[in-house]
């Protein structure tokens, strides 16, 4: 089949699945953050319909009138820039780290480590980096979230919607949130298993090397 031919035998490989692995997380880690990223705030006024206003979860609602229609709409993009930081940075993270595992792919397609070994000794270091690096990481990204979710904007949003009998705004983390979590946790499984794969394939590497003939 396809895997059959001489660069592509190396997606048959445990690190391949593992590089692959990584790449599918980043990408979940990437898709979760835009989720927040992407949510300007919720709740829009929309005068021009007859006082309905246009909330992003559900659709058009005409609970909110006046000023609370214009109090939601502050507290939704007070609570959007609160939101902000974390959910570029983590946008930024789950980037960096497909792109980094796409490479490594490409990199042991091209049979790189074959030629130049030590490539397995710096992959193993650079495996070994970003799986010590997102457990403060994620430390960070829950602590700042649960942070938002404790602010006042937040109790007081969730109040006014309450109030109207909407459900579903309730300061806790949500799903993608979590899920983007969870991804980053079991990245640090997959990065420290990579690392050791890396090694292992050093060796095997230097032991073909030196039986030149058995090849």
């Amino acid at each position: 089949g396809l895997l059959d031919c001489r660069r592509c035998r190396y997606l048959r490989t445990g690190r391949a699945c593992c590089q692959t692995v990584e790449a599918l997380l980043a990408l979940l880690i990437l898709v979760c953050s835009s989720v927040s990223y992407g949510s300007a705030g919720g709740y829009t006024g929309l005068p021009s319909l007859g006082g309905i206003y246009y909330y992003h979860y559900g659709g058009a609602y005409s609970g909110f009138s006046g000023a609370d229609g214009e109090k939601a709409q502050q507290l939704d993009q007070r609570f959007y820039l609160l939101k902000l930081p974390i959910a570029r940075a983590a946008m930024a993270v789950g980037g960096c780290l497909l792109v980094f595992s796409c490479l490594l792919v490409l990199v042991g397609v091209l049979r790189l480590a074959w030629h130049f070994p030590t490539w397995l000794l710096l992959e193993c270091i650079l495996d070994m980096v970003i799986a010590i690096g997102l457990v403060p990481a994620l430390y960070y990204f829950f602590h700042f979230l649960l942070g938002v979710y404790n602010s006042s904007v937040c109790k007081e949003r969730e109040q006014l919607y309450q109030s109207k009998g909407y459900q579903g705004f309730r300061c806790s983390l949500h799903g993608a949130e979590i899920a983007a979590g969870l991804s980053g946790c079991i990245a640090v499984v997959v990065y420290l298993l990579s690392a050791g794969l890396a090694v292992k394939g050093y060796r095997t590497v230097h032991k073909l090397k030196e039986k030149p003939v058995q090849l």
